[in-house]
């Protein structure tokens, strides 16, 4: 079993730096982490907080995600903070699970009804009661994980198709539904055998 995926990210119009972050990071045998770390505001401290987040997450890969996601907050507390949608799959048992803090989107192109959704909250900030959702899903599904700076439209576009790569689908997605007044992210992972 193996995972492709592809990302693309902007910062908003008349910005250099993004406050929006990815990681993808593969851990044990067959574990990855997928999350998308949308800093508050734009520019430099909102890249600051992003970055605070996905640094508790590259330097501990093997955790559980709840704990990822507990220390994220506690590291951003002298940050504007930051919202969070992390996917971490075990590609040897075929399962996902979801836990999103804030308005992170995921769009999952699957015949099982994989629907993750986000509480409302910030890290740094106030953590919600925080939810761990789990899922199996199938060889060859797309799943796609995006920062609020895309508009999520792109669910309901007829046109699209989800077998092209997954950098092809990111590219995109980006180009035809990114929004030019924030920074916008967002990562595809297609799961093959």
């Amino acid at each position: 079993m193996s995972a492709s995926w592809g990302s693309a990210c902007r910062p908003k119009e008349g910005q250099s730096v993004s406050g929006d972050v990815f990681v993808v990071a593969p851990f044990g045998a067959s574990g990855l982490h997928v999350a998308v770390i949308d800093g508050l505001g734009g520019g430099s401290e909102a890249a600051r907080a992003a970055e605070g987040a996905a640094t508790v997450i590259r330097a501990r890969p093997d955790y559980e995600p709840l704990d990822l996601i507990r220390q994220a907050h506690t590291a951003l507390h002298n940050t504007r903070g930051a919202v969070i949608g992390i996917l971490t799959f075990d590609l040897q048992r075929r399962d996902v699970t979801y836990i999103g803090v804030g308005n992170i989107g995921a769009q999952v192109y699957s015949s099982q009804p994989i629907k993750p959704i986000s509480k409302n909250g910030i890290l740094g900030y106030r953590l919600p009661q925080l939810l761990k959702l789990n899922y199996s899903y199938n060889f060859g599904d797309t799943f796609v994980l995006y920062s609020d700076g895309i508009s999520s439209r792109f669910g309901l576009d007829t046109q699209f198709n989800c077998d092209q790569p997954p950098q092809t689908l990111a590219d995109l997605i980006l180009s035809r539904y990114g929004k030019m007044n924030d920074d916008a992210t967002v990562v595809v992972v297609r799961i093959s055998e």
